[in-house]
């Protein structure tokens, strides 16, 4: 084998090469296909009528979530006038249906997967049910924290993205609440830790989503490639990561402990995610909503400075606040059109 046999990769075929719409764009930007032919590619590669596809998919999810809200609604308002078997048999028919309906209709469909939330949703209500029939007296971050361990199996069976959004709702309010009721109430730590918790949340989060990015490169985890599903995770984080460095630059004179270590946590994770989507993943959604997010701190630190200088100026403070937020914004949409443009050129330069 020469040494040119082994430097120079093979070529692909036709048949190897994936086409889809970056590759389209890519040859009508080169002028190798004209205007006409790039329509009539993406007329074939998505067709008009997958507007109606996920429509059926929209609404058939927001039946569901009706149903959903129906059900529980329909125990608040007549609690009084159910016997304790009509309230517990109830829910449990309820959640047999849904297993028997998910397993008929099949995981690989989305009915199926619809219907085993569904049933993840009523082991909830059960659990509440239970609850306020025998007074077991337990803590809300317990039922929580039960409801999230009980539907763990039905959540990793299921491979569906919406399934483990649900999951980790349901986890992030049970840390949530036991940091408020354990933690805080029980005096483990001072009153000025509180606001400690954003960043523990946005940190658990930060360990999901790099679990995320890590599993959607495989071919198993293909449901986990949608692009939503990584910024579904990335805002709350951002929006965790934001708050206590706004508190800390809106009253810094009554900033706590954990306000301060929070807004530093805030400062380093809002860097981290900056610099992990401009040079790995290059993704420039998630880099606007972590722009987005240093927007408002920049913006809220623009205010506070002028606040404090022309404190007994409410007019001209009013003007300049005004116009330091045209320069501002102006600013950042600027950088975020430079963004667009040199993570193209990254893309094509990678291509290529």
């Amino acid at each position: 084998m020469s040494t040119t046999d082994q430097i120079v990769p093979p070529q692909q075929s036709l048949d190897q090469i994936p086409a889809n719409r970056a590759l389209v764009d890519q040859l009508y930007s080169h002028g190798k296909i004209s205007k006409e032919a790039r329509i009539e590619a993406l007329q074939q590669l998505i067709p008009h009528t997958q507007w109606g596809i996920w429509a059926s998919r929209l609404l058939l999810g927001f039946g569901v979530c009706l149903i959903l809200s129906g059900v529980i609604y329909f125990f608040a308002f007549n609690w009084t006038k159910l016997l304790p078997a009509h309230k517990l048999g109830g829910v449990q028919f309820a959640i047999i249906a849904s297993i028997i309906s998910a397993c008929v209709c099949s995981l690989n469909r989305l009915s199926g997967q619809l219907s085993l939330i569904s049933a993840s949703v009523f082991v909830g209500i059960f659990l509440a049910v239970f609850g306020q029939i025998y007074q077991t007296g337990a803590d809300a971050y317990q039922l929580f924290m039960v409801w999230s361990l009980l539907i763990l199996g039905w959540t990793i069976l299921s491979k569906f993205a919406a399934h483990w959004v649900l999951w980790l709702v349901i986890f992030n309010v049970f840390f949530g609440l036991w940091w408020d009721q354990v933690v805080i109430a029980r005096s483990l730590v001072g009153h000025d830790w509180t606001l400690l918790i954003l960043p523990f949340l946005a940190s658990l989060n930060g360990l999901v989503l790099c679990i995320r990015e890590l599993l959607s490169q495989k071919p198993s985890y293909d449901w986990l490639a949608p692009k939503w599903t990584r910024w579904i995770i990335l805002i709350p984080i951002l929006i965790a990561l934001n708050i206590p460095i706004v508190l800390l630059i809106v009253d810094i004179d009554q900033a706590y402990d954990g306000v301060f270590i929070g807004s530093f946590i805030g400062v380093i994770g809002h860097i981290c995610v900056y610099v992990y989507y401009r040079k790995i993943v290059k993704d420039i959604w998630s880099l606007a909503a972590v722009i987005i997010s240093t927007l408002v701190i920049v913006e809220t630190l623009a205010i506070r400075a002028l606040l404090d200088m022309l404190w007994d100026e409410e007019e001209l403070g009013l003007l300049l606040m005004g116009i330091a937020s045209i320069g501002i914004i102006t600013g950042f949409i600027m950088y975020l059109r430079y963004l667009t443009q040199a993570l193209k050129e990254d893309t094509g330069t990678s291509n290529a």
